[in-house]
């Protein structure tokens, strides 16, 4: 029993943070270095291309020609060599398991070559060095496709990278944009979401999942082992399996969806801060709207959802639903990664806690410059330097891990004036890595407040606080306590935003009335 146990919770793990991550539908740099094998893509007059082997003597690159008036190209940067591949060791199960030890793939050689089939603005940048990341670790593409009944493949408007690491064990997410201005090999620069659709026109060996995994290498230094794609009806039949979640809206969300379900043919979803429980379908909206937020917050909402599938799915006994589920895993999943890959990494799960979970999304004027080219309108072109430091940082274990180093303890008051609001701000430091182990309701009061118990400054996360919290040194009162049970508390007040600590913008809460001397203050 303890076997299935614990594959059912892996299932839970890579499955359904496959399912959980569904989009929304779409509405230079040097020359690369040689190479001792180049392919070469000549279309045809029909449209598709044949694909045969150059000489062995890498020619030249050419640049591409710019078409119309062109944006300066990005700062161009000189990267380091890339070294070697080495093989992902054997992977040992525990005493407990009984499946044999496996050996997990070495991610395939991608063909990198200088022909393209579409002509850009910029040059073909080279390809990004390969991030140095723990030994063990395991790459996992996460994909989800607008695909509609009827069609064998769309773009895929979400991708993600799982790299998981074993010996944490800790798991980073990185959220890919849509209009990243990326490298495909075979075909050339474009918006990263049609990667997988451009391997039909390029015959690139493999397909769309092999094409798909070489773009991610190219442009992020990250070897890819496995991948899992899928749609909005396994998104939606996955979340009703487990019967739904616990979502914190951290950001006032308002949509309006097209509902064949509903009476009106439409159904609105508004959803203020708060924990909020949503079904397959309101799951599905929430992670795919971008009415009134941006494609980087819905990035964020992405894998919030896949946070509260896996915490809810840890925390239920669901071994009696181990076969819907694996059903629905079966028939609804498109991957490479079969059931003797997940019992030899279902150990991991059981002991997986939500701060080895780290979250990082690539955004901001530090890593990209939205601009516009022809034929394709707008991207998102990165700064390589830049981008390579993140990827860096940002493909390693958490350093807030529960085996790197202990966690602050912050208690929240809250005197907001919104009776959930504790429990947001509570969801909110635990992902930053803290502890919070109370919530208490107090009287309004008119700033946020940070009280500091700890007896040291060797260390201390008060900056970390208050710039999560947006507060100046005023609104931080020094009590050192030794023995104090808690390190931090964090009084709530009328002025907090609980979006603030999202990094997005463009939701603000409605005023909440401030106090006059002629009146008492709000009951909370």
């Amino acid at each position: 029993m303890k076997r299935w146990l614990r594959l059912f919770e892996w299932l839970i793990f890579i499955a359904l943070v496959a399912f959980v991550i569904i989009g929304a539908q779409a509405l230079g740099h040097n020359h690369i270095p040689t190479r001792e094998v180049t392919v070469v893509v000549t279309p045809t007059a029909s449209g598709s291309s044949a694909m045969s082997p150059a000489s062995t003597e890498t020619p030249t690159p050419t640049s591409v020609p710019p078409t119309a008036t062109a944006p300066a190209p990005p700062p161009t940067w000189t990267p380091t060599p890339r070294p070697t591949k080495t093989p992902l060791p054997t992977m040992t199960p525990s005493p407990t398991a009984t499946p044999p030890p496996i050996v997990l793939p070495i991610a395939a050689t991608p063909m990198f070559t200088t022909s393209t089939v579409v002509t850009s603005p910029l040059e073909q940048p080279t390809p990004m060095p390969l991030i140095a990341q723990p030994k063990g670790t395991i790459n996992i593409l996460l994909l989800g496709n607008d695909r509609r009944p009827g069609e064998s493949v769309a773009r895929t408007d979400v991708m993600m990278i799982a790299s998981i690491f074993p010996d944490v064990p800790s798991v980073s997410l990185i959220s890919i944009p849509r209009d990243y201005y990326a490298w495909i090999p075979t075909w050339g620069l474009d918006k990263i979401n049609t990667a997988y659709l451009r391997a039909r026109t390029t015959g690139y060996p493999g397909g769309g999942p092999a094409l798909v995994k070489a773009t991610v290498e190219y442009n992020f230094g990250l070897p890819i082992h496995y991948y899992a794609m899928v749609d909005f009806n396994s998104y939606r039949s996955i979340v009703d399996a487990v019967g739904g979640v616990d979502v914190v809206v951290e950001c006032g969300f308002h949509d309006t969806y097209p509902d064949d379900e509903s009476p009106t043919g439409q159904t609105d979803i508004d959803l203020e801060p708060g924990v909020h429980h949503l079904d397959g379908k309101y799951a599905l909206w929430y992670v795919r709207s971008r009415w009134n937020t941006s494609d980087f917050d819905r990035h964020r909402r992405q894998q919030q959802v896949i946070r509260a599938i896996l915490e809810s799915a840890l925390n239920q006994n669901m071994f009696a639903r181990i076969p819907e589920l694996w059903g629905v895993y079966q028939e609804s999943v498109e991957t490479d990664m079969g059931l003797t890959d997940m019992l030899a990494l279902a150990p991991l799960a059981v002991r997986l806690d939500m701060r080895d979970i780290k979250s990082r999304f690539i955004r901001g004027a530090n890593l990209l410059t939205s601009m516009s080219v022809p034929l394709r309108g707008a991207v998102l072109a990165p700064h390589y330097e830049e981008l390579y430091k993140f990827m860096q940082e940002a493909a390693q274990p958490p350093v807030t891990s529960r085996a790197a180093q202990r966690s602050y303890r912050v208690e929240v008051w809250n005197g907001s004036g919104n009776s959930g609001w504790g429990e947001v701000a509570a969801y909110r430091l635990r992902l930053e890595g803290y502890e919070v182990p109370a919530i208490h309701q107090t009287d309004g009061t008119r700033r946020t407040l940070i009280t500091d118990y700890t007896t040291t400054s060797k260390g201390s996360p008060i900056a970390r606080l208050m710039t999560l919290y947006k507060r100046q040194q005023q609104d931080v009162a020094a009590e050192p306590t030794e023995g104090s049970p808690v390190d931090f508390r964090v009084t709530l007040g009328w002025d907090y935003n609980p979006c603030d600590g999202t990094g997005t913008t463009g939701w603000r809460p409605t005023p909440t009335p401030m106090p006059t001397p002629e009146s008492p203050p709000p009951e909370p």
